[in-house]
């Protein structure tokens, strides 16, 4: 039977899944589909600079695959996982139908299997998958939240494998935690060392470093906040243009954060302190590297070591199939999303869509093999810029596909209240 593999279940992950179970609904064949994910449930990154802050919030912001309207066949969890698989088994809740794309109801199909299975790829071939069904040790974690027990490795078969892992930053900027209950009590730390801390630095202006100084700003406007970028604008999208960088920059100094440009750190020693390269030396109580970010494709290194870019983003075509520096195609494997090298910024829609659209081809790919009825990304979003900021809340700023600016726009703004949190529900089919 046909099967398709699916590397990671946020919005690249969660696209490609709603994409198969969509195109699944006429299926006359048996189709397997597996998702491999260490989270139980899909966290809203575009709000962690607030979830760090706020331990409600976080929670609010991560949606349990309880709700997530997906029934799988099989569910597979870590040892000693507080979830209830019965809310998510087929086995027990009959033909309920999914929730796809946008709200729309999708009719239950015997042909289409689904499974689940909480851990990490570890190796890829072209059509095995060696999965560690343990936690995963994103960067550089307190030692706290590093996996203690012996991780169990099984092997998956597939036919076609979309590969939507995303990117790895510092904790707490990326958390570790697969539940609610983990992920509030995540932040909960995360929250008292920020209320502890006078004078805050925030190495790294790029949209993270920039919403997290301005949101710290929003609500501890007494406190000390230094933003430190190794360039003489921000944010550092080349797509970007000068009107919304130096917009940017106005917003964040009129909160009141202190912004050095052109600085780089090149040493952080004991009791915060920081060493630049051209020798002068800062301090903070507390220190965000928001420069720091990994692709999560170390499992491509054994078998694919020439699949990756400059930058180490992963070589595709405009059908997301990946491909090798020399041009050769490696055409049922699929990347989307962050790790995927296109001219794109890099945001959590464009994942989502990008998802869509590579789940669309490799079920194509499986069932028919022809590549006729592709998705391919559209010509016109190519070396465009299409960015949106909030700084501190009430000041937003965007740059659309035209190079359009729009500055404080009130929809944006109310939009960014919660991090576009509520519109997550209706447009990826999610519960409430």
């Amino acid at each position: 039977m046909p099967r398709i593999l699916i590397i990671g279940g946020s919005f690249g992950g969660l696209g490609a899944l709603k994409s198969i179970i969509k195109k699944g609904q006429n299926l006359t064949q048996q189709l397997d589909v597996t998702l491999v994910e260490p989270k139980l449930g899909i966290l809203n990154i575009l709000g962690i600079p607030k979830a760090v802050l706020d331990p409600e919030f976080a929670a609010e912001s991560f949606v349990s695959f309880e709700r997530a309207n997906v029934y799988w066949d099989t569910f597979r969890l870590q040892e000693g996982m507080p979830f209830d698989t019965k809310k998510v088994l087929r086995s027990e809740n009959g033909d309920n139908p999914h929730i796809g794309i946008f709200g729309e109801e999708l009719k239950y199909n015997p042909n289409l299997k689904l499974h689940f299975i909480q851990g990490h790829v570890s190796e890829l071939s072209d059509t095995v998958a060696r999965v560690k069904i343990q936690k995963l040790d994103k960067g550089r974690l307190p030692d706290r939240y590093k996996p203690t027990n012996e991780a169990e490795e099984i092997a998956v078969d597939f036919d076609a494998c979309i590969i939507a892992s995303g990117r790895t930053r510092n904790w707490p900027l990326d958390p570790l935690s697969s539940t609610t209950e983990e992920l509030k009590k995540e932040m909960t730390e995360s929250a008292d060392e920020i209320k502890r801390a006078k004078k805050t630095v925030i190495i790294g202006g790029g949209a993270l470093g920039i919403e997290l100084a301005g949101e710290i700003k929003h609500q501890f406007p007494e406190k000390e906040v230094t933003l430190i970028h190794p360039h003489s604008t921000l944010p550092p999208e080349p797509l970007i243009g000068e009107r919304f960088k130096s917009h940017t920059l106005e917003f964040l100094q009129k909160l009141g954060v202190e912004v050095l440009l052109n600085t780089r750190i090149k040493a952080e020693h004991d009791g915060g302190v920081l060493e630049t390269t051209d020798g002068r030396t800062l301090s903070g109580d507390l220190i965000f590297w928001c420069n720091y970010k990994r692709n999560n494709v170390s499992f491509l290194s054994k078998n694919f070591p020439s699949v990756f870019s400059a930058n180490g983003d992963i070589l595709v075509t405009h059908q997301f199939e990946m491909k090798k520096d020399d041009g050769k195609i490696i055409d049922n494997i699929f990347a989307v999303g962050d790790l995927a090298d296109l001219p794109l910024v890099k945001t959590a829609g464009w994942a989502f869509r990008q998802g869509c659209q590579a789940g669309n081809n490799a079920t194509e790919l499986v069932l028919t093999g022809n590549k006729s009825s592709y998705e391919t990304i559209s010509q016109e979003f190519l070396h465009k810029g299409g960015m949106l900021l909030v700084v501190g809340m009430d000041q937003s700023i965007c740059e659309d596909f035209q190079g359009e600016l729009f500055v404080n726009d009130p929809e944006h703004i109310k939009m960014y209240k919660d991090y576009r949190l509520s519109s997550m529900f209706s447009t990826y089919g999610l519960t409430k």
